[in-house]
């Protein structure tokens, strides 16, 4: 090949970069401006159903039913909104006052400081329930990792809670006595790394990279799928995924709960090692249940309309054993 051959065909291939660049750039902004109109859309279509409350330069949303104490916080798993509980949150709206939040960044939420870990969650937390009217002591309610910042919150603020119940709770140390918590936390690490970018650019919206449960009422699922894909959510969940870490130190604090009520429900088709975990969650208290839930997965907890019965009871328990402890203290 002479080298007038060579330079020609080096040229032809730069010209062909140069376009494909090109391309993936116009397709980068096209994904962007689809984005933005998308998500600007779905928050009209979709705004708030409870209240916005500042908690110091930024507000958190909060959606509170029913009526009565104690009251009780549901908090959700990673990635998840308020929505989720729907079901959970109805039941247990007939019996006291239970309130479903977004995290910041999170569902209708605006997006608060960095890090994103236990202790700026928790301490957000006790800003919107106060600035919400909430009043104390809680039952607090979390969902996976939504049970790493309930224990977190019991911890740093074990005088405003009057129950816990954790519902297929993360445990502090899964990541490190899980073979598979620890695989999944890894390649979980690497999609969070990009999940940010592939968001700003439409791509999770584009191709519902974040699907709804169908087993969800016709709302909640809109709800979740015109919100769950954007920006901020995603970016929030990347964020709170890399704090994961200090979170579980953070939870660690929690030494135990006394005779305070815990109710602990656990999927029954996990592994027989999650569960020996769940153990340990309920030997956090006294004065505990550990309801494994006999062919529930770590959603359907939530999501399905029986096991979700089952998780309101559990829950429900708590609150009634926590009326009680304060009738008995008066």
């Amino acid at each position: 090949m002479s080298s007038g051959t060579a330079r020609r065909i080096i040229r032809r291939i730069g010209k062909a970069l140069l376009w494909l660049v090109g391309a993936l750039l116009a397709l980068a902004v096209a994904g962007a401006i689809y984005q933005a109109i998308a998500t600007e859309l779905a928050e009209r279509a979709y705004p708030p159903p409870g209240e916005m409350v500042d908690v110091g330069g930024y507000s958190l949303h909060i959606n509170c039913l029913g009526q009565g104490s104690p009251a009780v916080v549901l908090d959700a798993a990673a990635g998840g909104m308020s929505a989720q509980w729907v079901r959970v949150q109805r039941e247990v709206s007939g019996t006291t006052r239970v309130c479903a939040y977004d995290r910041a960044g999170m569902g209708w939420s605006e997006g608060g400081p960095e890090p994103r870990d236990a202790d700026r969650v928790a301490g957000e937390l006790h800003a919107l329930l106060d600035g919400a009217g909430v009043e104390g002591p809680y039952v607090l309610a979390g969902h996976s990792l939504g049970g790493l910042y309930a224990q977190a919150y019991a911890a740093r603020y074990p005088g405003e809670v009057a129950g816990v119940a954790l519902v297929e709770s993360s445990h502090p140390e899964q990541f490190e006595r899980l073979p598979e918590a620890r695989e999944s936390y890894e390649q979980m690490g690497r999609l969070f790394a990009v999940a940010p970018w592939l968001a700003r650019i439409g791509v999770v919206r584009l191709f519902n990279l974040s699907p709804v449960p169908p087993e969800l009422p016709e709302r909640q699922r809109a709800q979740l799928d015109a919100l769950s894909p954007s920006t901020r959510q995603i970016s929030a969940t990347a964020d709170e995924f890399s704090a994961i870490p200090r979170t579980t130190d953070q939870a660690r604090g929690l030494r135990g709960l006394g005779g305070k009520p815990l109710a602990v429900v656990s999927a029954g088709t996990q592994s027989s090692a999650w569960l020996g975990l769940q153990d340990e969650l309920a030997a956090l208290s006294s004065n505990s249940r550990h309801r494994v839930v006999d062919g529930a997965t770590h959603v359907s907890v939530l999501y399905d309309r029986e096991d979700a019965q089952i998780t309101s009871a559990a829950i429900v328990g708590v609150v009634e054993a926590a009326r009680d402890d304060q009738a008995q203290a008066r």
